[in-house]
């Protein structure tokens, strides 16, 4: 049995439990006879049990982003802005060109808050994890996205570096390295004219020099010069 939540389907238990976090009181009278039981989600479970991007999302939401830095006490290790220029469709059918800032800050989680064992399929040993939070720019939702902080490094590194559980890379990598790095391709590195993104979906225009390659992340770079609209 499932339960949507914000036109989503979530299992019934971690349904029942989200509802629990978000509302003080009983909001249906189908859960009045085990409201008491039923305990709260936390973000740790949250991490563990919602795989989808949307789905922690909306499970966030109802946890609420107070409840989330009070649980986890994340720390704030970067903070970029992007000066952007965009063009959307307005109701009328006519385009508007838009400016605006976009920020990204990224955020250091120990493991032990987030209820990850050490020695995890991040890596054995690894006692930090980093996630960047952004907000969309056309409803202004607000995102946490998490990223491996040693495989950021490498996308922007020129060389070819062996890395370790054992080095705390978030400190070594930026914000915009970090929401680069969530966008990936088979295109090689100079092979790429243009991106276009809305939402989720990225639109890549390739230049005479493309070669397909081996899937790989974008780079701070590519992702300041290449990104020419989004919504």
């Amino acid at each position: 049995m499932e339960i949507i939540i914000e036109n989503r389907s979530f299992a019934y238990d971690i349904s029942c439990r989200l509802i629990k976090t978000k509302y003080a009181e009983c909001p249906f009278n189908e859960l009045s006879e085990i409201w008491d039981d039923i305990e709260p989600i936390s973000f740790k479970d949250i991490a563990k049990n919602i795989e989808n991007i949307e789905g922690r999302r909306i499970a966030i939401n109802c946890l609420g982003i107070n409840n989330l830095i009070k649980e986890v006490n994340p720390k704030l290790l970067c903070e970029n802005t992007i000066q952007k220029e965009t063009v959307w469709v307005g109701e009328d059918g006519k385009l508007i060109e838009n400016k605006f800032s976009d920020t990204y800050k990224l955020y250091e989680v120990e493991a032990e808050k987030l209820g990850i064992e050490t020695k995890s399929i991040w890596g054995a040993g690894q006692n930090f994890f980093h996630y960047v939070a952004c907000k969309d720019t056309s409803t202004d939702r607000e995102y946490l996205l998490w990223v491996d902080a040693a495989s950021v490094y490498i996308a922007n590194s020129d060389d070819t570096i062996w890395t370790s559980s054992q080095i705390n890379y978030g400190s070594k990598i930026n914000a915009i390295q970090a929401i680069a790095w969530t966008i990936q391709t088979d295109i090689n590195v100079g092979g790429i004219e243009k991106i276009v993104r809305q939402g989720d979906c990225i639109l890549i225009k390739v230049n005479d020099d493309a070669i397909e390659s081996g899937v790989r992340h974008l780079s701070e770079k590519e992702y300041r010069e290449l990104l020419v609209a989004e919504s």
